[in-house]
């Protein structure tokens, strides 16, 4: 059963010189970078614009801060004072009117009122709740992709908030723990923060749904246990195994937690249905990659493998490094493996964007300032003109471009290109060029024609179809999830405002096709048929050498939709190129 954190049954927030203490040991255990100095001054600071206020168990304010600085040396990969300087001085510009960026700023550094900026929520009295929050969201999205550190405190400060929700209403317990799931929780997992994300996942699970984790924790007591013996025992074979073929490595057993196993179930599984209460981690001691693909082989060849994916050779969007493999073990039970090595583990425990960011001063995701201007300036406006829909709309773009599963396929040259799960033809070409996605007609997709809406797939072999003639319509707005996409047809409909032309029996308008192709028999009948006989106004054949050319004269109704008659003439076999010409 879970066990909430007492406040009450901590030693701080009775002599402030022993906490101060206390920071310090962990700041010099922890930081690469100590800065004695620079820590006091932000604790005592910290002490002094916070005195008079109790959180909710009734322990000093500034304990929170406090404990939020200590969990984050603990916890996270932090390498530098002034980023624990920032942490301990989180709450003071959002909860003392006298503290300003300008105070912090002087008071300490540039660097550091930007951290506390970044992490301060947005409060305005003169808008509403719901502006304010997506305003906050659109904050913390700029300043994931400027400086981690900010994701990193605001991370550890909902790690401890939660631990300690129990002094909350019931009201406010799920209002955070659901934003919690919805939120932190995919923050930690685009940083590859692994066990903050667990520790995050249930207790938010927790305070949803109490009566569900209670059960279904006493449920799985017995499951575990029942398959831990049968796992153990299986370890044995693997371990002779490898010793046999002389590879240096290191068993560990993972179980999945809670909330994990919960939506398993969620999806239709029973609880007697799931083996894989447990994986297994087959750490290569080496560090040399080519040992973990002999480690699978030997596997393989030991035991029936039914899966493999391969996240060594193509890396995860947070960079994890993996051999993923599930195998048959005895009795028909399926046990999931993990083949890594020590430095991939690192990488998977601690989260590579963040700690290796930091050392590198790289940004947590690669994503240009002028993309990051761009994107938060469509999620201000979007704030403004529609204020009620804004955090739902924020929300979606920075869930599906930041958090969701990558996509990755190949463009005409084979380069690899990644989007997110769920883009559209229409996202690949806005990836290549404003121009590309603006006059986008269809694609090729591993040499088949399809239309703007198609979902791409991983590994797709993607080549754009593009004329100067075509022009975008609203209804692409449907058909777009990545930011790039999103913004570029927002601001082209927002210059250029589409306008209905008034529905008349007899409006029509023309316009002219270039059509070249192989010169077969049969060519210009499927040319006519995908054309349609009643569109047909005026025809002008050539031929050159083995091709054939035309120029069509087309007299389309304004309901007539222009891409779907290209689409249905590029589908045409022996079909090279479809160009409309001017008048």
């Amino acid at each position: 059963m879970f066990q909430p954190e007492y406040e009450e049954d901590s030693p701080f927030g009775i002599d402030p010189n022993f906490d101060l203490s206390y920071l310090l040991q962990k700041a010099e255990d922890y930081l690469q970078d100590y800065n004695e100095e620079l820590i006091t001054k932000a604790f005592w600071y910290c002490y002094d614009n916070h005195k008079g206020m109790v959180r909710k168990s009734g322990k000093p304010f500034y304990t929170h801060p406090l404990n939020v600085s200590i969990v984050l040396l603990e916890e996270f990969p932090i390498y530098d004072s002034q980023t624990v300087a920032a942490c301990l001085l989180h709450d003071t510009m959002e909860d003392v009117d006298s503290v300003t960026w300008d105070s912090i700023k002087d008071a300490f550094s540039l660097e550091v009122a930007r951290m506390v900026d970044g992490v301060t929520k947005i409060s305005h009295k003169e808008v509403s709740q719901t502006e304010n929050k997506a305003a906050s969201y659109r904050k913390l999205f700029l300043a994931l992709v400027r400086d981690i550190r900010v994701i990193l405190i605001k991370l550890a400060d909902r790690l401890h908030n939660i631990r300690t929700l129990h002094y909350l209403p019931p009201n406010k317990q799920k209002y955070i723990a659901e934003e919690t799931l919805n939120f932190y929780t995919m923050l930690a997992h685009r940083l590859g923060l692994l066990k903050i994300k667990i520790e995050l996942e249930n207790l938010s699970f927790y305070y949803l749904d109490r009566e569900s984790y209670e059960d279904l924790k006493g449920r799985l007591t017995q499951k575990r246990r029942e398959f831990l013996g049968y796992i153990t025992s299986f370890l044995g074979t693997i371990e002779t195994s490898l010793n046999q073929h002389e590879i240096d490595h290191t068993l560990t057993i993972y179980h999945k937690h809670e909330y994990e196993i919960f939506n398993m179930i969620q999806e239709g599984k029973s609880l007697s249905d799931i083996d894989n209460f447990y994986s297994i981690n087959l750490i290569i001691n080496s560090n040399d990659i080519s040992d973990c693909y002999r480690a699978h082989g030997i596997i393989a060849n030991t035991f029936d493998s039914i899966k493999f994916l391969d996240y060594i050779s193509k890396p995860k969007f947070d960079w994890y490094k993996s051999l993923h493999t599930e195998i048959i073990g005895p009795d028909g039970k399926k046990i999931e493996l993990s083949i890594r090595t020590q430095e991939m583990e690192a990488i998977a425990e601690d989260g590579f964007a963040s700690k290796f960011s930091l050392k590198n001063k790289r940004k947590a995701l690669n994503i240009t300032r002028e993309d990051t201007e761009e994107w938060g300036e469509w999620m201000q406006e979007m704030i403004e003109e529609y204020p009620d829909n804004a955090i739902q709309i924020i929300w979606n773009s920075i869930k599906v471009n930041l958090f969701d599963v990558d996509v990755v396929v190949y463009n005409k040259k084979g380069d690899p290109v990644s989007l997110p799960d769920g883009s559209t033809v229409l996202d690949f070409a806005f990836s290549k060029s404003y121009e590309d996605g603006l006059h986008c007609i269809s694609a090729k997709i591993n040499g088949v024609i399809k239309d703007l809406s198609y979902e791409l797939r991983y590994g797709d072999q993607v080549e754009i179809i593009t004329s100067d003639s075509v022009k975008p319509e609203p209804k692409w707005q449907q058909n777009v999830v990545t930011f790039k996409a999103v913004i570029s047809l927002f601001h082209y409909f927002k210059d250029n405002p589409f306008v209905e032309i008034s529905e008349k029996k007899d409006q029509h308008s023309f316009i002219k096709m270039k059509i070249i192709g192989e010169d077969r028999e049969g060519m210009l009948k499927q040319i006519t048929e995908a054309i349609g006989k009643n569109s047909m106004h005026e025809l002008h054949i050539s031929a050159q050498e083995e091709d054939f050319e035309g120029v069509f004269t087309l007299k389309l109704k304004e309901d007539d939709d222009v891409n779907n008659i290209f689409l249905k003439i590029l589908n045409i076999q022996g079909i090279k190129s479809v160009n409309l010409l001017d008048d």
